[in-house]
């Protein structure tokens, strides 16, 4: 009987035994197999946050220098558990926060294809191409972000705030990006053009724009802008004839019919009624639209009709009470009727309601030239 106990019990206890050492070897690959990735990504997350911090700093802060070489520190340690595709996508971040663009490109491709799938890498890639002057290879990592709507977006921020040399910058990029798209051009034309309206190569751009749209509406639009820019060459004939394609292209369209209406008027004072009676259409067609309400209003004050251009003036800030487009006019065109009091009143609000910098200084010049009465 003891010696059956006997036998049971090392029976049991190689059992146990043998079980112990499943789990600890269990528990050992388990722990090699997690804990290197873990740990890695813990110290690359650190680095990241850290990289963050420092882009966050202006470029001479000396705590931006302190946050990188943590973040570098960080990094060493991540590489010692690991060696992931993400490590030397931080220290790509790390180095273009170094203003080291050359070294990120490297440490990028030495990644081969492995972040051929993350598009936030990708984008990074292409800044870092774009600031090592690889135009190229950035164009490249771009388009594999699917990046063209963040340039563009760009662009039309710049362009709002009248930001023309960045929306130049932004609008050449997504030309880059897509070649084939007739809105890249466009906005490139644009911004070109805001800056120097005689620049050939705003023309050139508009023009490449014309030729790769099929969509009416965009063409008026890109036909309409180039008009613009020959009228402020002074070339008034070429603009009366493209602005006159704008208007085929898209009939109900606001903008070609006010370009119109004002070349044909400058072209021929005799053709004031055409002109008239076109801007009139307009107001009735499109009544929030300011540009033809100015216009109407101007020519008004030409034929030294004070009330009547008043009326048209009054009649846009009825559709957009707060808009500085049409509170400037009026405020220059009550100092012109020595109704000081009033140019002050208009001058002031426009001045309040105005976002750009550049027409701010203007209606401040304005209502610093007033001389109430």
């Amino acid at each position: 009987m003891g010696s059956k106990c006997q036998v049971l019990l090392v029976r049991i206890f190689s059992r146990t035994t043998i079980i112990a050492l499943l789990v600890l070897i269990g528990a050992v690959l388990v722990t090699a197999l997690i804990l290197p990735p873990s740990a890695s990504a813990w110290f690359r997350n650190s680095a990241n946050a850290r990289i963050a911090r420092a882009m966050s700093l202006p470029a001479d802060a000396p705590a931006r220098l302190t946050a990188l070489n943590d973040a570098e520190a960080q990094l060493a340690q991540a590489r010692a558990w690991s060696n992931d595709a993400l490590i030397p996508f931080a220290q790509a971040r790390a180095f273009l926060a170094r203003g080291d663009a050359s070294r990120a490109a490297e440490a990028l491709r030495a990644t081969g294809t492995s972040l051929q799938d993350d598009f936030i890498a990708q984008f990074v890639w292409g800044q870092a191409e774009w600031q090592s002057s690889n135009a190229t290879a950035a164009f490249e990592r771009w388009r594999a972000a699917d990046a063209l709507d963040y340039f563009m977006n760009q662009t039309l921020r710049a362009g709002f705030k009248h930001q023309w040399q960045d929306a130049e910058k932004y609008a050449r990029i997504a030309v880059g990006i897509a070649p084939e798209r007739a809105e890249t051009h466009y906005y490139l034309g644009d911004a070109i053009g805001y800056q120097a309206a005689d620049n050939p190569e705003a023309l050139r751009e508009i023009e490449r724009a014309a030729e790769l749209t099929r969509d009416p509406e965009l063409l008026s639009t890109i036909l309409s802008r180039k008009g613009e820019l020959l009228a402020a060459q002074g070339k008034d004939r070429d603009a009366l004839a493209v602005f006159d394609r704008a208007r085929q292209s898209a009939p109900r369209d606001a903008r070609p019919r006010i370009g119109y209406a004002l070349t044909l008027l400058r072209l021929d004072p005799n053709a004031e009624k055409q002109s008239v009676d076109i801007l009139t259409q307009v107001v009735n067609d499109a009544p929030w639209t300011i540009g033809a309400h100015l216009a109407l209003a101007s020519i008004a004050e030409s034929h030294g009709d004070s009330p009547g251009a008043e009326e048209w003036y009054r009649a846009a800030l009825v559709r957009d009470a707060n808009n500085p487009d049409v509170l400037f006019p009026l405020g220059q065109f009550y100092a012109r009727q020595n109704r000081g009091d009033d140019a002050k009143k208009m001058l002031t609000l426009a001045l309040k309601y105005e976002p750009h910098a550049d027409d701010q200084q203007a209606i401040a010049r304005a209502r610093a030239e007033l001389n109430p009465r």
